[in-house]
């Protein structure tokens, strides 16, 4: 690899639901390339903590007609950029010039797209499994920050190891997402 090569390489944590590769996703191996839309939110920052601080720059976003953006009132829909990464971000008005994002990126491809949207390209270094705590809270399950374990497979299945939680509350770990090491490239977009 070139010196040109590695400043426009990036290697950032991805997290991928696991109900998302169990429905049509392809379960991500060490050595795939890959082609995924990220997005990034406030809870990805503290969901599973990693020392990513990637300072990108924001351009507003067009969301199709007839699609919700996952936007709350006060913000706007844009698309942080550094290096070949592409993140949507909610951000507040007026849109700033920058973000940072720390924590995990996130990959949906079940979410709203803009026929412009780009999508991250790169190679996956790292697998592994998240199993996360829960918590009962008013009659609903609840991830609790900083819970999260993770344990290092070469490929994830198809369909997660799950648990069931317990009938009485109280706490409960359940294996259900998979988190990737991505190197990432500008490189043309790759099959996923």
């Amino acid at each position: 690899m070139s010196a040109a090569e590695a400043r426009h390489r990036l290697t950032v944590p991805v997290l991928l639901d696991g109900w998302q590769i169990e429905c049509c996703g392809t379960p991500p191996a060490v050595g795939d390339q890959v082609s995924w839309w990220l997005e990034w939110s406030k809870w990805s920052a503290s969901a599973i903590p990693t020392d990513m601080a990637l300072r990108a720059r924001l351009a507003r976003r067009s969301v199709p007609e007839g699609f919700r953006a996952r936007t709350t009132e006060g913000t706007v829909p844009a698309v942080a950029m550094a290096g070949g990464v592409r993140a949507f971000v909610s951000v507040p008005e007026p849109l700033p010039a920058e973000i940072t994002l720390t924590g995990v990126l996130h990959e949906d491809h079940h979410s709203a797209r803009s026929p412009d949207d780009r999508r991250t390209c790169g190679r996956v270094t790292a697998v592994w499994l998240v199993s996360w705590e829960y918590e009962l809270r008013d009659r609903c399950w609840r991830p609790v920050d900083g819970r999260a374990e993770l344990e290092s497979v070469q490929r994830a299945p198809k369909f997660m190891p799950r648990s069931t939680p317990p009938e009485r509350g109280g706490y409960w770990r359940d294996t259900n997402s998979v988190l990737v090491e991505l190197e990432t490239s500008d490189g043309p977009p790759a099959a996923s």
